[in-house]
């Protein structure tokens, strides 16, 4: 979007993500549950087909002969992966903001409405990024409703 922000990133022994920042004068807090507990195999799977990663930062993965994956990862190494899943949802926003400008809001709505598969390492994260947008409502247009309902005329 053209401005560069400042992200305070919590990540929690669950390995919830919290990233909180302020843009345009609006402070928002996206979090993300979805890599936490059980939800980080699911995660780290598609992390590492992504694209090869460095072992020495990011452990690795083995797949035996019956397909049953083994994470060869220290805690660090993990917290790592969800660093960069982090890094990687505030790009994602990042380009929905450049690309969608004032319709960030409806771009994430309807994405997450068209794309239901979490099945890529790129869906995955675009989805965590519309999830971020809508539950915070990013970006939304500051507007003051008039009430109306039926029969008021």
């Amino acid at each position: 979007m053209g401005t560069s922000v400042n992200v305070s990133l919590t990540i929690r022994n669950t390995h919830e993500a919290t990233m909180e920042f302020t843009l345009f004068g609006a402070a928002y807090t996206f979090t993300v549950t979805r890599w936490s507990r059980k939800g980080l195999s699911s995660f780290l799977l598609l992390f590492f087909a992504y694209k090869c990663r460095e072992a020495a930062d990011f452990g690795s993965l083995t797949v035996d002969d019956n397909g049953v994956p083994t994470f060869n990862m220290t805690t660090a190494q993990k917290v790592n992966a969800v660093i960069q899943g982090a890094k990687d949802v505030m790009a994602c926003v990042d380009e929905i903001g450049t690309r969608h400008q004032r319709s960030v809001l409806d771009y994430a709505v309807w994405y997450r409405e068209k794309h239901t598969c979490w099945d890529t390492y790129e869906n995955y994260i675009t989805m965590l990024a519309c999830n971020c947008i809508v539950h915070t409502d990013f970006l939304a247009p500051g507007v003051t409703w008039e009430l109306v309902t039926f029969g008021m005329a």
